[in-house]
């Protein structure tokens, strides 16, 4: 079967700054009309959902496509901290509907342009990122990727090319079999995932469990930045004249963790 490789941002976070505060009398701040305006939320989706909670200390919600398929995108901010501005965030599930929506309301949808208006006109950032490169049919294996690892046959190098202790690395799976592996702490601002994306398709069927079923094998490798290294990241793409940012995030997953033989094991 043909091998194809995809790389895409699967999920994004953006925090845009409040500049003068509320001041309608739902005391939802000014900003908030200004990202409906730029995503065009109002045009493709029903009408919002608000709730009166929110995560990360955000206390009130404006939950877009509640209604479509069960995708969501939440807006959300804390009138008694206009200091936390306004969070954006799109699920990996609400990123996918809301380019669909966009596709089929001939709406545009181009992220490097998107995240400059953010960057240079709201003056906000990227809060996160996840960017997600998957292998198609190229023989693949989580598994054996692990058990490589485990055996000391393949290590993993991180940005100041250090060795990253076995320790940090950890695994699940079932029947003896890994299909997926972690590197770091998702408390930190760099965490990596490696899994078999056919099999999470096939037993959650997922968005995409037609091509799972129809491919012979499906690898995805998965960086979640937050915080400073997303920022960076955002900044950088804010400043590319280039509509095909995909690589340049991707280049982030390589540079924080490159898998490589062991050459100290292969000597002996």
């Amino acid at each position: 079967m043909k091998k194809i490789k995809h790389i895409k941002i699967d999920q994004i976070r953006f925090n845009i700054p409040i500049i003068i505060g509320p001041t309608n009398n739902v005391g939802e701040p000014d900003e908030i009309q200004a990202i409906n305006r730029l995503f065009k939320f109002r045009k493709i989706f029903s009408p919002p959902v608000k709730k009166p909670t929110g995560k990360n200390g955000y206390t009130n919600s404006i939950v877009w496509g509640a209604n479509e398929q069960g995708g969501l995108i939440s807006v959300m901010y804390n009138p008694r901290r206009i200091d936390m501005g306004v969070l954006v965030d799109f699920t990996s599930t609400g990123k996918i509907l809301y380019e669909d929506l966009c596709k089929f309301n001939n709406i545009e949808v181009n992220w490097r342009k998107i995240i400059t208006v953010i960057y240079q006109k709201f003056k906000g950032h990227t809060s996160r990122i996840d960017v997600a490169i998957d292998f198609i049919n190229y023989g693949y294996s989580v598994d054996k990727i692990y058990n490589g690892l485990f055996l000391k046959k393949y290590l993993f190098i991180n940005p100041v090319k250090q060795k990253i202790n076995f320790k940090r690395i950890q695994h699940i799976g079932r029947s003896n079999e890994v299909n997926t592996i972690y590197v770091g702490s998702r408390l930190s601002d760099a965490f990596l995932r490696i899994y078999d994306k056919k099999l999470e398709q096939t037993n959650n069927k997922g968005v995409y469990h037609s091509l799972a079923n129809h491919c012979n094998n499906w690898v995805r490798v998965e960086g979640e930045f937050k915080n400073k290294e997303c920022h960076s990241m955002g900044a950088l793409v804010s400043t590319l004249a280039t509509d095909n940012i995909e690589p340049y995030l991707a280049s982030y997953i390589f540079k924080h963790w490159k898998l490589v033989f062991n050459l100290d094991e292969e000597e002996r």
